[in-house]
């Protein structure tokens, strides 16, 4: 005979053991997952910053050694002021150099506010407040890993675009059929568990590996 407390035991039993509904990933979870794994532009930051420090290191040097009376010769100051004097702002040099100038610019605020490609994906983390992520190559490996987990499959590569994930099979069997699906499902149930932020879809190619 059951009881009241053994129906409720069950009923808790169950909902403790229910896998947990997907969880909705609000806006401002996406912005702070974007901020935190934005990839930094460090190369062409260092690059700038070091063209910009040497050059006002020499023209500080070249106006103190202007201001003592000695030449330290690192830059070409006579040249340069004879071109200063000599060139008019219509000149077709006046207005390379200009343009060059301005491409510099463009090309240092464009690399500055274009995000490069981001080195972590962004995971759905189960607190809204904490920021998770997994690095491509871990990915990589872990949809990899799923792939050669099917029964016909040898070996995977998988590639990763913004939202697309391509898995390149290798199979020995000679018939191939429904190897492509079985990864697929492999793939994107491996998907679902890990939850990446931003939605990734699969295309699975299968061919056969020749020994």
């Amino acid at each position: 005979m059951t009881t009241t407390s053994d129906r409720i035991r069950a009923t808790t039993a169950e909902r403790e053991t229910a896998p947990e509904p997907p969880q909705r990933v609000s806006r401002a979870q996406r912005r702070a997952a974007a901020r935190a794994f934005r990839p930094s532009r460090t190369l062409p930051a260092v690059v700038a910053a070091g063209a910009l420090a040497a050059a006002s290191i020499l023209t500080t040097a070249e106006v103190v050694a202007g201001l003592i009376h000695r030449r330290v010769h690192l830059l070409p100051v006579a040249w340069l002021t004879r071109f200063g004097h000599d060139t008019h702002w219509h000149d077709p040099a006046a207005i390379v150099t200009a343009a060059i100038a301005c491409l510099f610019g463009v090309l240092l605020i464009a690399l500055a506010l274009v995000p490069g490609r981001p080195r972590i994906i962004a995971l759905t983390p189960r607190d809204p407040h904490t920021v998770i992520g997994i690095t491509r190559t871990g990915l990589r490996r872990h949809l990899a890993a799923a792939a050669t987990e099917i029964d016909g499959i040898t070996r995977a590569r998988v590639h990763l675009g913004r939202r697309l994930v391509r898995v390149k099979a290798a199979s020995p069997l000679r018939d191939a059929r429904g190897l492509s699906q079985q990864v697929h499902q492999a793939v994107t149930g491996r998907l679902d568990e890990l939850a990446p932020l931003r939605r990734l879809r699969v295309r699975v190619t299968v061919r056969r590996r020749k020994d």
